[in-house]
């Protein structure tokens, strides 16, 4: 039985708080169930702070607030006051140089093709008698056929290889994004009484590449599978044990200078 059933059962859910868990059971518990003790101060990092700040140039860009031809001194400008943290300096100058280059030659001339719906759309539903809370980057209807897709701006790796299959060092990432945007396609279900056509991500890292795939009927249900299976599984936890993986605990955790799990691995590599 778990032993936090009240905070669990109150619980609004969204993607992010399915993918914590699984990511670090641990983590989960301090984010989620201590939730701001000063003892475990949650943080950003640097790969998530650069991915917020393109999203919010992309939604500016398609919510009419920004030309996409001011888009690109508009990051450089702007970095500064919107990226605080730190890693590699190699790794932070190649993020700066790739983004800028992305704002600098990407072309939004494939929108006019579509009507946009929604940008950072917030969606809230119940789904199997769970409250889920969710933000779709761009909704669109395609003007040319009136079917509505569902389009992830994403700062990973394009994951296909040039005969269409996805790389083998991204297929559990792939398969991972898929569950949010199935999830994200039932409330599509909701509000418009359709499914939408397509899922598309946009690799903003990777040149603006665009990953499609067509909606399937058998992946939507067990994306919703996953989601109700994962939250029996959290009702139950009781020992949030944590998942000491070494990148991860030292660049993405939220807690990763406040865990004693991190402190404890560190000072035994000492």
């Amino acid at each position: 039985m778990c032993k936090y059933k009240e905070d669990v059962d109150k619980m609004c859910w969204s993607y992010s708080r399915l993918t914590s868990f699984e990511h670090c059971k641990y983590e989960f518990y301090l984010n989620y169930i201590v939730n701001d003790n000063e003892e475990y101060l949650s943080e950003g990092n640097f790969y998530a702070e650069v991915g917020s700040y393109v999203h919010q140039i992309l939604a500016m860009i398609f919510n009419g607030e920004l030309t996409p031809d001011e888009a690109s001194q508009y990051y450089v400008d702007n970095y500064d006051s919107n990226v605080f943290y730190k890693t590699r300096e190699s790794t932070m100058d190649k993020t700066f140089k790739t983004c800028a280059d992305y704002f600098a030659t990407v072309d939004f001339g494939w929108l006019n093709d579509y009507e946009i719906l929604g940008v950072e759309k917030e969606v809230k539903f119940q789904l199997e008698g769970y409250d889920f809370i969710g933000y779709i980057d761009l909704l669109l209807r395609d003007k040319r056929d009136g079917k509505i897709v569902i389009v992830d701006n994403k700062s990973s790796e394009y994951p296909f290889k040039l005969n269409g299959e996805v790389k083998a060092k991204s297929k559990h990432s792939f398969e991972t994004y898929k569950k949010q945007m199935y999830l994200y396609a039932y409330s599509v279900m909701q509000y418009y009484g359709e499914f939408p056509k397509e899922i598309t991500w946009n690799h903003f890292k990777d040149g603006g590449k665009f990953a499609t795939i067509p909606f399937k009927k058998d992946e939507y249900e067990a994306a919703v599978k996953w989601f109700v299976d994962t939250i029996h599984i959290i009702e139950k936890e009781s020992e949030y044990e944590p998942n000491l993986d070494y990148f991860y605990c030292k660049n993405l955790c939220n807690f990763r200078n406040s865990c004693e799990y991190i402190k404890m691995k560190s000072s035994e590599k000492e």
